[in-house]
């Protein structure tokens, strides 16, 4: 079977299990916070509300139902991509976390990306000299930053670049009192997103490096590296060619299951940042108690990890064929 057809049906596979993952999710989600003691329809219909206008509103948004009545009204109305409408902003909860999700991924994705590059690297560097200087300080400064959360590191990086040398601006994701276009724009959005990024970048560079280089030094004592050198093929070349494309296996797996955390970790940094994405939504939704926006957030995360875990998988398939039988 050739390694398409592997690579297809792993997928297929992940696909099935993936299903009554997101369903329990779902069922678990909508039910362990419609268990909380607030009554979703004294907030739907404000301050004081007489007691036939909280019937109406019962019946209404079938809040006099049982649990399961209401699990089953919910499932049918998300499958066609229904969220609910949200208590405090007075829309759609699709609406609201498809506005809000691009800013999120805009973030996650960019720090992966950058933690990666610098990640694999410092590893490959490090791997190649063990027990040198180098190796000393790469694995140091790994586990150093593995110890700091990202939300400290975010108030240091504000502290030190907004406040004491006024270079970057300390939140949100664009300026309030200017209006620019075109490239000055874009170079406003990578100022404000400068100091967000990083601090999610020294947090998963940490982790991508320690990781990457473990498996790297693990690479280079197998066998098909002393048959390579046997060949005669120049170190670089058996770095980076025959050990690494081995590692990567372990990089991408843990870069996956850190998208994961990126998104639910999202709330703290954003807020700490001002940045206007899922995790401040997730935060407006706990403040408010905003029932329906909590739930839809809760299941859009889940489902997105879901995703990535599968493409992980793939991309773990595509890179070593071997995974998939």
């Amino acid at each position: 079977m050739s390694a398409l057809a592997h690579l297809v049906m792993a997928i297929g596979r992940r696909v099935m299990m993936a299903i009554p993952v997101v369903m329990a999710i779902v069922v678990l989600t909508f039910v362990l916070i419609r268990l909380s003691p607030t009554d979703p329809a004294v907030l739907l219909a404000g301050d004081a509300p007489a007691p036939e206008f909280l019937e109406r509103i019962r019946a209404q948004y079938h809040l006099d139902e049982s649990i399961a009545k209401q699990l089953t009204i919910y499932v049918a109305s998300a499958l066609q991509g229904d969220l609910g409408m949200s208590i405090y902003f007075r829309k759609p909860v699709i609406e609201l976390i498809l506005e809000h999700a691009p800013v999120t991924f805009l973030l996650t994705i960019s720090s992966l990306v950058m933690a990666s590059a610098i990640g694999v690297s410092l590893a490959v560097l490090a791997a190649s000299r063990p027990g040198t200087p180098t190796d000393t300080a790469v694995t140091a400064l790994s586990l150093a930053g593995y110890s700091m959360p990202a939300f400290w590191i975010g108030q240091l990086l504000i502290l030190t670049f907004s406040v004491w040398l006024g270079w970057l601006p300390s939140n949100g994701m664009g300026s309030t009192r200017e209006t620019f276009e075109g490239f000055e724009l874009f170079l406003d959005r990578i100022r404000h997103m400068a100091l967000p990024v990083t601090s999610l970048v020294l947090f998963e560079l940490a982790i991508v490096t320690r990781f990457t280089r473990a498996a790297m030094v693990q690479a280079l004592r197998q066998d098909y590296v002393a048959v390579a050198h046997a060949k005669g093929a120049s170190p670089a070349r058996v770095l980076w060619r025959h050990a690494l494309p081995n590692a990567l296996v372990t990089t991408v797996t843990v870069l996956g299951l850190e998208f994961g955390f990126l998104l639910a970790g999202s709330v703290v940094t954003e807020i700490v940042f001002g940045w206007p994405g899922l995790g401040r939504l997730f935060f407006d939704a706990i403040f408010r108690r905003d029932f329906p926006l909590l739930t839809g957030c809760f299941i859009f995360t889940s489902v997105m990890v879901v995703l990535a875990n599968m493409i992980t998988d793939a991309l773990v398939t595509v890179i070593d064929p071997r995974t998939a039988r």
